[in-house]
């Protein structure tokens, strides 16, 4: 049995310690060197360049992931120097494929916010950034043994309110808890979450047990006024012997606020050889700290069922242990007797002998072992609409494409919720569907139809919608509006349809040169001001085309209710009668939809005949040869 008066704590003049940068990346050379003037500050023989390599293996690391680190801590009062190799292991820890620096630190036993806590922030600013964490500022009551503070990740979650919960007495509360509300940055109030932290009557008495509960009773009624399906984590030092204990048994109970233990086991914890893995407290078998070896369980996390449904904001299975406690230790044994290779392979990057300095700075920080679990994030929706086109042909199958994703700011896959969502079209766009998206994942794809049945300007929406617990950004709206427009309609004539032209040259003398007719090829307007364009594609000249020229070129996008005039020629130069096909080839605009808009015809005709005293120098020749002929019959 273990007494948890006021220790007499190393004085922490030797870490007055300054922020190297004010990024969120700091130098590791530097930093390097203040944690070997913090050895030197140490009186005990503990390796801190362990701690120096982690911090700088850390600085990869972004400060803004999003997925939750919590730590319970009594750090025995004063910040002693071995903390900060304690501080950036948790860091650097690797949980169920997670690596993920700490951000909420529940304490106990601070001497105020100001001063001890104000002394751990500074150390997590020097390994993890400068102004990376935050404190809150409220000082509970207390009689003794300090009191419980916070400190948070101001990149990670907003400190949204802080309280004090219950009265101290000699016949309840020793010291008051503290009560923060905290809430993921980017995400709404709905994934607020509240943390309590106690440091209950020390001692196993029946006079000490009774005042556990009367403080478990003030904090149960504190938190069921919270109502249904708050998230709430009960985190401290319990000083708690076995389950059965009224006070464990007041949390536990039903109601708004019921508290659920991650690990359910339950059991005679003190000395109990089942329980090895699960124990935080002592640390060590000798020093001016509590001793004693590790065979109790005092320090939790338990939580509300909120936490446990594996939707939105959630304890992650499996996270939840005492940092440290890998459960290869002696029984009453200090946390040095594990194994440094066991502790090492959860520390990435870290060598035997950085293990082993880890576990030998668990013995100096405090009393207590931390206790560490991870949480997920609730889903983080975006959706990105793709382009629809402005103009589009009457009748054209056109789809909507858009992608859904699950952003939230992760490290791993687990460490939030699955995003799930339906949407729907409105207006022009037609057709639902659902789906869902992991974090870190590829986004889902995803199309819905456009109605271009008729000509004219549509509108339409896309909708989609997220019922994940605490999404953020859980509904999405996005408007479009595109103009339909009818197919064009070649002509010759722009007031009525004209497939076929002939264009007769008639008999043409050779001597009046070449000869040209104009015409025009018009765009019919179907509905005023919602007609394609026209393109003109190639023409084609087929029969007696040698004495036929024009002027005709390809052009596109002629707009509806306007022509286009062109010639076509004849070279009476060429003797006889002609007749020739031009084949002209037509289509909408290049829009969506576009279609051929069938041919239009035109056919060519000509005769030349000789000028007339030509004429009479051929009938004279016709009479010469004649009569010679007739005088050689003769």
């Amino acid at each position: 049995m273990r007494s948890h008066a006021r220790r007499n704590g190393m004085a922490n003049s030797c870490l007055k310690v300054r922020c190297v940068s004010g990024s969120d990346r700091i130098d590791a050379r530097a930093l390097a060197k203040l944690f070997l003037n913090f050895g030197a500050c140490c009186c005990r023989r503990v390796s801190l360049l362990g701690a120096a390599f982690v911090a700088f293996l850390l600085l990869g690391i972004p400060a803004g992931y999003g997925q939750l680190r919590i730590v319970d801590y009594n750090t025995a009062g004063d910040a002693r120097p071995s903390i900060n190799t304690i501080l950036a292991a948790i860091g650097a820890e690797s949980v169920n494929g997670i690596v993920k620096q700490p951000d909420v630190f529940a304490l106990e036993e601070q001497d105020s916010s100001a001063s001890t806590t104000q002394d751990i922030v500074n150390i997590l600013n020097t390994i993890y950034g400068a102004g990376t964490y935050a404190r809150t500022t409220l000082d509970v009551g207390t009689t003794g043994a300090g009191r419980p503070t916070m400190i948070y990740n101001t990149k990670t979650v907003q400190l949204i309110g802080q309280q004090a919960v219950g009265t101290t007495s000699t016949s309840g509360a020793a010291r008051q808890t503290f009560r923060a509300q905290f809430r993921p940055l980017g995400y709404t109030s709905t994934a607020d979450f509240y943390v309590y932290a106690s440091h209950y009557k020390a001692s196993d008495t029946t006079s000490d047990a009774n005042r556990r509960n009367v403080e478990a009773q003030g904090i149960r009624a504190n938190s069921d006024a919270l109502g249904q399906g708050a998230s709430i984590i009960y985190a401290g030092d319990f000083n708690v012997y076995r389950s059965s204990e009224p006070m464990y048994q007041t949390l536990l109970g039903a109601g708004n606020g019921q508290a659920f233990d991650p690990l359910n086991m339950p059991g005679n914890w003190h000395d109990g050889a089942a329980f090895l893995s699960i124990h935080t407290q002592a640390p060590a078998t000798s020093g001016s700290l509590v001793t004693g070896g590790v065979d109790d369980r005092f320090d939790f996390q338990l939580v509300t069922a909120e936490l446990l449904d594996n939707q939105g904001l959630s304890y992650i299975s499996g996270s939840y242990h005492a940092f440290g406690n890998t459960g290869t230790h002696q029984l009453n044994g200090a946390i040095t007797t594990g194994s440094a290779a066991a502790l090492q392979a959860r520390l990435p990057g870290y060598t035997l002998q950085q293990a082993t300095d880890v576990l030998t700075a668990l013995t100096l920080a405090s009393d207590h072992l931390p206790v560490v679990a991870d949480y997920q994030i609730p889903a983080k929706m975006s959706v990105t609409l793709g382009n629809a086109p402005l103009f589009v042909i009457r009748g054209a199958a056109l789809s909507l494409g858009f992608t859904v994703s699950n952003v939230a700011p992760v490290v791993a896959v687990n460490g939030a919720d699955r995003l799930d969502y339906t949407f729907t079209g409105s207006g022009a766009v037609a057709g639902s569907g659902s789906g869902s998206d992991m974090a870190l994942g590829n986004a889902s794809a995803h199309t819905l139809s456009l109605n271009t049945s008729a000509a004219g300007l549509i509108a339409g929406s896309v909708q989609v919608h997220s019922g994940s617990q605490s999404v953020a950004d859980g509904d999405f709206t996005g408007n479009l509006s595109l103009t339909v427009l009818d197919p064009s309609t070649p002509s010759f004539s722009l007031l009525s349809l004209q497939n076929n032209l002939v264009l007769d040259f008639g008999i043409v003398n050779p001597a009046d040169g070449l000869d040209s007719i104009s015409f025009s090829l018009a765009n019919l307007v179907a509905t005023a001001g919602f007609t394609a364009g026209l393109d003109f594609d190639g023409f084609v000249l087929s029969g007696n085309t040698a004495p036929f020229s024009t002027t005709l070129t390809l052009f596109s996008g002629l707009a509806a209710g306007t022509t286009r005039s062109f010639t076509f020629s004849f070279d009476p130069s060429f003797n006889g009668t002609f007749e020739s096909i031009a084949t002209l080839s037509f289509s909408d605009a290049d829009l969506p939809g576009a279609t051929a808009r069938g041919d239009l015809t035109v056919i060519l005709r000509a005769t030349t005949i000789p000028e007339p005293s030509l004429l009479g120098c051929f009938a004279a020749a016709n009479l010469v040869l004649i009569a010679r002929r007739r005088r050689v019959a003769a």
